[in-house]
Order: C-alpha cells, then structure tokens, then sequence
C-alpha cells in the first residue's frame, strides 16, 4: 500500500525490504524522539517523550523515556492500569514521579515542552529538551547517546523556585541491585540484557527506592522496581543539575566516567563533558543559540 521498503522491512521483521537508512529521529510537534544502535534484534533503542498535552489519553511524563536492548523493554511505561471505577489508583498510574523524569516536591508536570537541540552522527547523538515543568522551575533534559553502546542524561532544575528534586527511573518487574555508596542501580535478569544506572556524587545528593508498579494488561498491575535520586534546591538562585549514566549490558557492565566542564554551570547555553571508557576519553557537548 506505501510501496516503501523500510515498513516492509519492519513488518516482515527483515525477511523483506531493507532497514531504515537511518537510526535516530526527531519528531517535535508530537514530542517523540528516539535513538537506536541499529535494526537488528539485539538493538538498543532509546525512545523519548517532551510533548504537548494530549488529552486524556496523556500523562504529565514529558522527558520520560523506554529503554529497549536485545527485545527486552527495561524501563517500561507503568501503562493506564484503568480508566474507570477506581479513581485512587487510576491517579497513582497517572503521576509525574512515576515515569523516568524529574519532580519537583513530586508534584505533577506541567506540559510546556521545547525542543532545543537535535544533532546524529555516526557515533554520537544528542538531544536536549526542556519542559517548563513548575511555576518557576524548567526541567532541561540532554540525552548523549555515546558510541551506540550507552546513555549519558543530564538533567537540570532551572529557575527561582526551591524545593526536594527528585529524578525518578523504573526498571522491569524483576529483582535489582541497589548500591547507596556508588549511587548506582541495576536490574538482576540472570539472562539477557540488563541495565545500569549511575549518578555523579555531589553533596546532599541520595538514592532512595519508591513504590513502583507496571501494567501491561487492563486492570492488571506488577511491583516492579523503582528508585529516584534526591537532592533539595535550597535556594532561589541555584540552579542544580544530575549527570547520569544509562547502561544497558549484556556480559559486563561498561566502566563509564563523566565528567561535566567545571565552567559551565547548570543552566547556562552551553554544556560540555568529557566521557571516559576503557582508558579511552570522548569529548561531547552543545551550545544552544
């Protein structure tokens, strides 16, 4: 019917047609963005939402992602769980905290998205998004996906308002690992791809696990495993900002070290950051116009 190899492709999972030329995309008016390592079944893909509200049928999420490597989604969306007869749980599915984005005081998002910066090439794509969350607080999220291989997220709170921010991840039903002193969370497949999350240190910074759940079924919910990194914005004229690494792996978990430019303060147009792997150091960054 669209007489296009790239569907044909998908849809006959590559036994027809060809692979997409390309592995990132940017779709801003319906706020979707994704970045993948290929088209094969063992890919990673990233896929991103910073959009307008869509109705009912839309949570206050903007800047929450799903994370995909080898078939399997680690970071799910909780889904609806219901549309009616249970108002109370019906709301919990429905909260900011509960997606892969950042809070303030864990209150709902507002949805106020922009779009600033969008750059692919063949080892390093770069998104930066900003959603004016709060009354007083901007939600910038830069996504660096590094090598095709793993996720650097930088976060920042930006604005006069003060309060407890709180960057929120949920993994797949399953058993995790939590390490409080290295700040780092994992999930636990004994088999298959599994993920890793860590934060750079900084004072008053904490790792806390929350209530998570999933549905994948109407009116049927899962625990799985949920946990967010705390740090309280005192003060109307700071600015805070997280530096994450996102991993997914498959034998070993990657050595990853970032680095952020010590000049470059959170909120400013231009971020820069040095990424260590494997004695090997990568320099990334954007300047915003």
């Amino acid at each position: 019917f669209f007489g296009r190899d790239d569907f044909r492709y998908l849809a006959t999972n590559g036994e027809k047609g060809a692979p997409p030329a390309r592995t990132a995309f940017a779709l801003p008016q319906s706020g979707l963005y994704s970045m993948r390592s290929g088209w094969d079944r063992d890919a990673i893909c990233l896929v991103l939402k910073c959009g307008p509200d869509g109705g009912g049928h839309c949570q206050p999420d903007n800047g929450t992602f799903t994370l995909y490597a080898g078939g399997r989604n680690l970071t799910p969306d909780g889904g609806s769980y219901i549309y009616s007869g249970d108002p109370e749980n019906r709301a919990w599915f429905r909260q900011t905290r509960v997606h892969q984005t950042l809070t303030l005081d864990n209150r709902n998002a507002q949805y106020a998205p922009r779009l600033l910066h969008w750059e692919t090439s063949g080892d390093l794509d770069i998104l930066v998004v900003e959603n004016d969350s709060y009354e007083n607080l901007t939600h910038r999220r830069a996504v660096f996906f590094v090598n095709k291989k793993y996720f650097v997220i930088v976060d920042e709170a930006i604005g006069d308002a003060t309060g407890e921010v709180d960057l929120h991840f949920q993994f797949a039903p399953g058993k995790a690992v939590f390490d409080q002193e290295r700040l780092t969370a994992k999930s636990a497949f004994e088999a298959g791809w599994n993920v890793m999350v860590r934060t750079n240190p900084q004072k008053g910074l904490t790792i806390q696990e929350e209530e998570g759940q999933v549905s994948f079924r109407y009116t049927i919910r899962e625990p799985r495993p949920a946990f967010c990194y705390r740090l309280r914005k005192e003060t109307a004229d700071r600015n805070i900002r997280f530096v994450t690494v996102v991993a997914p792996w498959l034998k070993e978990i990657p050595e990853i070290e970032v680095e952020p430019d010590k000049l470059s303060d959170p909120g400013e147009r231009q971020l820069r950051l040095k990424i260590r792997e494997g004695g090997v150091t990568k320099e990334a960054g954007y300047t915003l116009r």
